[in-house]
């Protein structure tokens, strides 16, 4: 088998690929082993496994296509067409043009077509005009294009899918032509570190091998402790790190990015027997000297339960092996049953997050820090935006008043919620009972009925510009707008989207498979679908550089919430320059009688928790300013102008 293929290039692949004009192969090798990985999400193993043995049979060869300009420099764009001949031993051919999208999109809502031609049907010379074209292609003669062999890293590349006790049919596992190496742990070529990621793993190391990177997200955090671990790995062998993470999307994520360096980590997620033993391998690989350094990437749950606990810390007794622990998103470490897990045996150690403090919870955050070693390095959002490692964003907050219902019932909820709190400064942990109304008027909020037709008046005024887009939802029931039934907030939402405007989104919640969220992130991709209604699923963890609008109509107090929300929605992308953001809040209702000083004081303290995360907004906004002037009269009502 010949193929040509060509890899998806982001913004920051091209500038690398015209620097390293001369030799561009190990930065295709990167970008390649970053695009195997999406393949891996959408063919099934045993696809890969009959490539993965045609190429260590000798049988497969690969070339990479990209588009290049008039002057031959590497442009963005891929090589898209489609065509293939197909032969056998008696000069037969077929050769086809086009293909059908294999997506549910594709095979129930698109019009597509696929042309067939077949030498022995008088169709020869649509059949040779293809098999010329391709021999074109390969022989890289065709305008437009560069060609570059590609089969030698290809196979180092895919050998890890191939099975050795699983050969396809028809292919002797004996005429092997080689057996692939692991590679060592080094910084892929071309990669360039901006100075402050530098001046973060100076840090790191003038902190004896501890501390917390507090980075804006989508500031490069994953790069810079990757870089880190580089680093350390060379000075330390034989070498494991463990990466943990709190969600299986974002486990996924680093192995990508790890790929990329080298090693081929393992997924400590999921079954227990499904990587049990692998961890036990990666160890025998260091012990016989077959690699330099391991990688374990495991989420959070894992990493507490006993199977993992047990078989680490078998490991780190033996006192062979240098450890490093990584912890992203390392507030979530704080939690108390976490906290017990951690091992103190592993001397270096890195937490990552855009928030480290952990909500309402001091102890948990004293906890995390000591463990780290505190905060070393920060690098903000606004830094972020000024060295244009995020986009610019222009934001919108949308006024909503509860209804007539909701006002009397929030009322009555901070009512009972006052009788169980007659001391202001009481921080006696909260009762079952105090902690139900909470909750009940946390969901109140963030369900009000009004958000839905203040959603439905911007998307009508905004309908053409609403691509890429997130709609963040709250947990609980609201009034549907069409049906006039009570549902989800999720399902109003998206029912008023769909069914009103036109637009083609699908809901992201903990119900969906992971395949399922898989499609539906590659669908928003590809611009098949226009936004994604979600609830908390894709606050932490999800890599999505091409969202372009975000629709904030719940929000939690903890700002930890809306600061990972805005950084989703502020990643740079080929040819977006700013996100829009509308925050849809609550603001009490202008028949509020404000003679009543108990009344005014609930208004009062409503109307302030909201404006805490709408002052954040505005402070790093390109409109931030005109944003914050529009409530100027609520502000002033309330005597909130001073905060």
């Amino acid at each position: 088998m010949q193929l040509v293929v060509s890899p998806h290039l982001e913004p920051e692949d091209v500038d690398a690929l015209r620097r390293a004009a001369d030799h561009p192969l190990e930065i295709l090798r990167t970008i390649a082993a970053r695009s195997l990985d999406d393949i891996e999400d959408v063919l099934t193993r045993d696809r890969l496994n009959a490539l993965a043995w045609l190429a260590a049979t000798n049988r497969l060869e690969i070339k990479l296509a990209l588009r290049v300009d008039s002057h031959g420099s590497i442009r963005r764009g891929i090589f898209h067409e489609k065509i293939g001949i197909f032969s056998d031993n008696l000069d037969n051919s077929i050769a086809f043009s086009g293909s059908a999208n294999e997506t549910a999109g594709g095979l129930v809502e698109n019009f597509e077509s696929i042309k067939v031609f077949c030498s022995w049907r008088n169709e020869i010379e649509r059949v040779v005009e293809e098999s010329n074209n391709f021999d074109a292609l390969w022989s890289n003669s065709t305008p437009g294009l560069r060609i570059f062999e590609f089969s030698e890293i290809s196979r180092d590349l895919i050998d890890r899918f191939r099975d050795p006790n699983k050969p396809p049919l028809g292919i002797d596992s004996s005429i092997v032509t080689r057996t692939i190496q692991p590679t060592s742990f080094t910084e892929p070529k071309g990669l360039n570190l901006r100075q402050y990621q530098k001046d973060a793993i100076a840090k790191w190391g003038k902190a004896n091998g501890r501390g917390i990177f507090a980075m804006a997200t989508g500031s490069g955090k994953t790069i810079t402790a990757l870089s880190l671990a580089c680093r350390v790995a060379e000075k330390n062998k034989p070498f494991v790190l463990i990466v943990v993470c709190p969600f299986i999307n974002l486990c996924q994520q680093w192995i990508r990015e790890v790929r990329a360096f080298g090693p081929q980590p393992v997924a400590c997620f999921g079954n227990v027997n499904d990587w049990y033993l692998r961890v036990d391998e990666a160890y025998q690989r260091l012990a016989t000297k077959l690699s330099k350094a391991e990688v374990l990437v495991v989420t959070n749950s894992t990493f507490i339960s006993d199977s993992f606990q047990q078989k680490i810390r078998q490991k780190l007794e033996a006192k062979n092996t240098h450890h490093m622990l990584i912890a992203d998103e390392v507030h979530n470490l704080g939690a108390e049953r976490i906290q017990t897990s951690l091992p103190e045996e592993i001397q270096l150690r890195l937490g990552l997050s855009a928030t480290p403090e952990r909500y309402k919870d001091p102890i948990g955050t004293q906890a995390v820090l000591e463990y780290f070693g505190g905060i070393i390095f920060e690098y903000s959002l606004a830094n972020a935006i000024n060295d244009q490692r995020l986009c610019r964003y222009r934001y919108h907050p949308i006024p909503v008043e509860l209804s007539s219902d909701e006002s009397d019932s929030y009322l009555e909820l901070t009512k009972k919620l006052s009788r169980l709190f007659p001391n202001k400064d009481n921080n006696e942990e909260l009762s079952p009972a105090a902690m139900s109304l909470l909750i009940k008027r946390a969901r109140l909020i963030a369900g009000a009925i009004n958000k839905i037709s203040a959603l439905d008046k911007v998307i009508s005024n905004n309908r053409a510009s609403i691509k890429k887009a997130i709609f963040y939802c709250g947990d609980g029931q609201t009034t549907d707008a069409i049906t006039s039934e009570d549902v989800r907030q999720i399902q109003a939402v998206a029912h008023i989207l769909g069914e009103k405007h036109g637009l083609r989104v699908r809901t992201f919640t903990y119900r969906e498979t992971p395949s399922e969220r898989e499609e539906i992130l590659r669908d928003l991709s590809s611009g098949f679908l226009d936004g994604i209604v979600a609830i908390r699923c894709l606050d932490e963890g999800i890599d999505l550089p091409d969202l372009r609008v975000g629709f904030l109509l719940a929000s939690s107090a903890n700002p930890r919430q809306f600061i990972q929300r805005r950084g989703r929605l502020l990643r740079m992308a080929d040819g977006k320059d700013k996100a829009e953001i509308y925050d849809f809040f609550v603001c009490p209702p202008e028949s509020g009688d404000t003679e009543d000083a108990k009344n005014f004081n609930i208004e009062r303290a409503l109307f302030a928790r909201e404006l805490s995360r709408i002052i954040d907004f505005c402070e790093t906004a390109e409109n931030g300013p005109e944003a914050l002037a529009e409530l100027q009269g609520l502000r002033a009502k309330y005597n909130l102008l001073s905060k």
